[in-house]
């Protein structure tokens, strides 16, 4: 799919450059904690689709298309709305709160290979932040 303005920016891309989508959700105990969409620019990783169906990790996937190491550049946390969408898949009501997790994770030579929205469920959740 075409990457909007701003995938595009947290990419290091063109707007409207070519990048493949994952919707993924993280469960415990059989609960919805939080749902995720994640961008990886299609030139680097083409079918990461495909390769993440089959390695259900986004660190196997990553190394699939050469990236060995890679760490977290950013991290955004705000509050807000469960849409239609993120409310069904966390069986939430609508307009439940939920938190927004925007990060941007960079290989080795710095350069953005994923870019992650977290939507989490904020009833079901503590997020500790320590470095």
């Amino acid at each position: 799919e075409p990457a909007s303005a701003d995938v595009a920016r947290r990419l290091g891309l063109a707007a409207g450059a070519p990048v493949v989508r994952l919707e993924l959700s993280r469960h415990a105990d059989g609960v919805v904690l939080c749902v995720a969409t994640s961008w990886l620019p299609a030139a680097r990783c083409p079918a990461a689709g495909a390769v993440y169906a089959a390695k259900r990790s986004m660190t196997r996937t990553l190394a699939h298309f050469g990236v060995g190491d890679y760490r977290r550049a950013s991290t955004r946390v705000t509050a807000g709305e469960a849409d239609l969408h993120d409310a069904v898949h966390l069986d939430l009501a609508a307009g439940r709160p939920v938190l927004v997790v925007d990060s941007v994770d960079v290989d080795a030579e710095g350069t953005p290979v994923v870019v992650t929205r977290t939507r989490f469920a904020a009833e079901r959740v503590e997020l500790v932040i320590e470095s």
